[in-house]
This record gives structure tokens, C-alpha cells and sequence, in this order.
């Protein structure tokens, strides 16, 4: 087989994964690009060669970049996480990590991003070691105690970025890819702020420790591991000596109130809030089960003086990355069109900054015949 020939068969089972994922039929497929079915079974199977203009159409029919078409995906294996309700893998999380991982690997290809050198730290054994763990990490984020807030910055100093996308209610929970020593982590944003952020929490442990792994691994071999990057993300955001000392401070509120005010301040999840205050010992098993039945309302935000601050709304890129791909974008690195698209529709075209003028010696310099 020839090297065009291995090309096509390439890109004849991309096509063919881009469509099943899309939940299309070939004759579906060939009806929105004016061609035959069994054109499309012959393009999918390698036999036909696809023109230009065809892969065009199959493109947009697909909702899929051309270069998805033509250019190898970026090393590293997936991590994705999945609610237990929901089950099996969600096809929009998948597809949309692999777009930002390969956004990453063309910006690191660029000069847009670097990828400093990581440490790497060792998967915890146990809860204590879960708890060291998140401890490490704040000190590698320069937030030591307290609430950490803007999770989502705070990642990106450590070299993971953190993109939230709406991927819908059944969308999966988040998914991790590491290219070079840059870490991609998505985050479903069509779900609830508290849980945004346990979910980004979770996937920064898998940053830390360099445990990317493919979801056709049995769950139950990860189940352990699960239970200790979960420990993890709790401690994370809510240190122990942090929540002891505010749960002190309102020693004389309304019990309930006070862990209302625990999950604004440190923006965690009822669920989480309320299962980590029991872990602490700072209510009891009968208590957590009341105050789970019984979730915040607006009237305690306004009893409390204190309202919930959501993070990684959808559509969201960490600000980092916004910066240097608009800077990219004004030095003449990047067109109009693929900025938007590195933004995931944060901006439209109109809401870029005006091009950097070039000095009219350096265009002369450009042009200057060799000596």
C-alpha cells in the first residue's frame, strides 16, 4: 500500500468514527453532502478517494474541524469521569477533550504555550495520604489555608488548564488528557457550580499524579484510586484546620446555617459540604442526613449576609490561555477565525482587540533583498 493510499485509509475511518458518533447513517451522511450511500461506504471503507470539497461538506455535516480529519490526535491517554447514574461514556466529553488537547498541542507547536517541567507526586494509598496530597498541592498553588477560590486559575499555575463546556445533563462529569507536560482537563459545565468544582478538583489529583488511564479499564480497578482523588478534592478545597476553625467561629449560630455558610465560602457542593462536616466530626450521622434533606433556599443567602460566587460557567477558558491566544492573535499569529474557535465561542470575531501595527521599517527590513 502506498503512502497516499495509508493517508486515506486514515482519513476514511475518521470519517467513519465521526459519524457514528454523530448518530448518522451513510445514507444520512450522503443526503447532506449531495453524494450517494454507497459513495460514503466507499470513501469509509478506503476504497474511494474524497476530494477537497467533499471533506468540506462532511466537515460541517459531522460538526467536526477539517484537521480532525488529517492530523494524528495528541499523545497521552484520556481520563473520563462519569456520574454512576449515568453510565458508559459520553461521546460530546470525548470528542470535545480531544479537540482542546489538540488545540494545546497546536499552541505548544506555535510558541503560544509552553509546557514547564512538572513534579510529579505519588498516588495516595489511603485518606491520610489523600490529605497530604491536597496539602501539597496548595502550597504548589500559593493558597496554604482557607477557601481556595478561582480553582480554575489556580490549576492553570500548575500547569493544568481547565475548560468548562456545556456538554448537557448526561454529558459525563469531566475527562483529562496530558500533552507534553501540559495537562487539558474539561469540565461538564451544564451541571451545578459546587459540583464543577469537586469534578476539577478531582481531575487536578490525576494532573498531580500523572495517572491518565483509558475508560475501557474496569471501574472496579480504579475504585480505590476514585475513592483517594476524591479525598483528595475534599481536603483540596476544604483543608481540615480551615473548617474546624470557621465551624469554631460560629459555635453559637444555627447548626444548620453554619453549614450553609461553610459551603458558600468554600463554594463545595451541599453533598460534599455536608459529608465532609460528619468526616471532621463536627456533626453527627443523624444531623448530616437532616441537612442533607434539606438544601440551602435563597432565604438562608440572605439570612447569612453571603451569596454563592459560581465558577466555570460554560463556556469558559482558563485566562492564561485567553491572554497569550488573543496576544497570538494581535501579533499576526493567529487569524480572526481560528481565535474564536481556540476560545470556544467566548468571543466572536467582533469582540477581538484591533490588530498591532507592524513599523513601517521592520515591513521594509522584511523586504530588504540578501546581500
Amino acid at each position: 500500500m502506498t503512502e497516499s493510499q495509508d493517508s486515506r485509509v486514515e482519513i476514511s475511518g475518521r470519517i467513519a468514527q465521526a459519524r457514528d458518533d454523530a448518530g448518522m447513517t451513510q445514507a444520512q451522511l450522503a443526503a447532506a453532502i449531495g453524494l450517494d450511500r454507497t459513495a460514503v461506504a466507499k470513501i469509509e471503507t478506503g476504497v474511494r478517494k474524497v476530494s477537497a470539497t467533499e471533506l468540506v461538506g462532511i466537515s460541517a455535516a459531522l460538526d467536526r474541524p477539517i484537521d480532525w480529519f488529517v492530523l494524528e490526535s495528541p499523545p497521552g491517554v484520556i481520563s473520563r469521569r462519569q456520574d454512576p447514574i449515568v453510565g458508559g461514556h459520553s461521546q460530546p466529553l470525548d470528542r470535545s477533550v480531544e479537540l482542546l488537547g489538540r488545540d494545546a498541542a497546536f499552541l505548544l507547536e506555535q510558541g503560544v504555550l509552553t509546557a514547564e517541567s512538572r513534579r510529579r507526586f505519588e498516588m495516595p494509598q489511603d485518606f491520610a495520604a489523600a490529605e497530604q496530597l491536597a496539602a501539597e498541592a496548595r502550597r504548589l498553588m500559593g493558597v496554604e489555608n482557607g477557601p481556595l477560590l478561582n480553582l480554575q486559575a489556580s490549576c492553570e499555575g500548575t500547569g493544568l488548564l481547565a475548560f468548562s463546556l456545556e456538554l448537557g445533563p448526561t454529558g459525563g462529569d469531566a475527562a483529562y488528557v496530558e500533552v507534553d507536560d501540559l495537562g487539558v482537563a474539561l469540565i461538564n459545565g451544564s451541571l451545578d457550580p459546587g459540583r464543577r468544582r469537586f469534578n476539577l478538583a478531582h481531575e487536578f489529583g490525576h494532573h498531580l499524579v500523572g495517572d491518565a488511564y483509558a475508560p475501557e479499564i474496569a471501574v472496579v480497578a480504579r475504585d480505590e484510586t476514585e475513592r483517594f482523588l476524591n479525598a483528595f478534592a475534599v481536603y483540596l478545597l476544604m483543608p481540615r484546620e480551615a473548617v474546624r476553625k470557621a465551624w469554631k467561629q460560629m459555635a453559637d449560630w444555627d447548626r444548620r446555617l453554619a453549614a450553609v455558610a461553610v459551603s458558600v465560602r468554600f463554594r463545595t457542593s451541599w453533598t460534599a459540604t455536608c459529608s465532609h462536616l460528619r468526616n471532621l466530626q463536627l456533626i453527627d450521622d443523624q444531623e448530616m442526613e437532616e441537612l442533607t434533606s434539606a438544601p440551602p433556599r435563597k432565604g438562608d443567602f440572605f439570612e447569612l449576609g453571603e451569596w454563592w460566587v459560581p465558577e466555570l460557567e460554560s463556556p469558559s477558558v482558563p485566562p492564561e490561555y485567553g491572554r497569550r491566544v488573543v496576544r497570538a492573535y494581535r501579533s499576526g499569529k493567529l487569524t480572526a477565525s481560528r481565535t474564536v474557535e481556540l476560545l470556544w465561542d467566548t468571543v466572536t470575531e467582533t469582540d477581538l482587540p484591533a490588530l498591532e501595527a507592524i513599523p513601517l521599517e521592520g515591513v521594509r527590513r522584511e523586504f530588504e533583498p540578501l546581500q
